[in-house]
């Protein structure tokens, strides 16, 4: 072998390294913004699980169920948020949970009002808060999958191996050869998969209206449905 051949022949191991530290590096930075993305999944839930006190409030502020529902239709929530958990309160854990807010007005349907609009006031910004905070998680999801897809087109194997096995003169990149169907195996357990959230993984935060806009209609509910 001259010094052209072992020229060559550095050239091609050189080659080869090259490619496995690419797709090793290339495959730690998306496993790292993998679990970044958890991360900041893991924080929004948290976040979001802490609107549960806050809606059992207004259910329990409401009342009676057909005050809830037709608030509910009004504020055009179809699921109502946190209801299971409200469900499982014992009246005690109810009224504990009303305590935390004054209620003030000369009558007990304008304590009522108040104490609904207190509570539905405070859960305006956690909600807004949650949208920006969810809207960064589906930002970061979307990037993600942009890089995902850019790795499998940078880093498809199948490819990879025919280049390394032209640049052999046709023969076996690895040794022992792979046939056309263990190579298409081992190119997709390669690959990385585009990453979902579900409404279960990643719910919505609720979005409410001003108060302004609902509150005769709350009061006209209210009335009519005083428990």
């Amino acid at each position: 072998m001259d010094d052209m051949d072992l020229a060559l022949e550095a050239l091609k191991i050189q080659i080869k390294k090259e490619i496995i530290d690419n797709y090793f590096a290339a495959r730690r930075d998306l496993e790292e913004d993998t679990q970044a993305l958890e991360d900041l999944v893991a924080a929004y839930r948290q976040e979001y699980s802490r609107l549960s006190p806050l809606f059992s409030a207004l259910y329990a502020a409401l009342g009676a169920e057909a005050a809830i529902d037709r608030v509910m239709q009004l504020l055009s929530l179809v699921d109502w948020p946190f209801y299971e958990d409200y469900l499982k309160l014992t009246p005690a854990d109810r009224e504990r949970l009303l305590q935390r807010h004054r209620r003030w007005g000369l009558t007990a349907a304008g304590r009522r009002l108040h104490l609904v609009h207190d509570i539905y006031q405070e859960l305006i910004p956690r909600c807004q808060g949650l949208k920006e905070q969810y809207d960064k998680v589906m930002i970061r999801l979307r990037l993600l999958n942009e890089d995902v897809q850019k790795f499998n087109q940078s880093f498809d194997f199948g490819l990879i191996a025919a280049q390394i096995e032209a640049m052999e003169g046709g023969a076996p990149p690895i040794g022992g050869g792979l046939m056309s169907g263990e190579r298409e195996e081992l190119s997709t357990r390669m690959r990385f998969k585009r990453h979902r959230l579900t409404t279960e993984q990643a719910p919505p935060p609720p979005a409410l209206p001003p108060w302004r806009a609902v509150k005769g209609q709350v009061e006209e509910i209210l009335r009519s449905l005083s428990p």
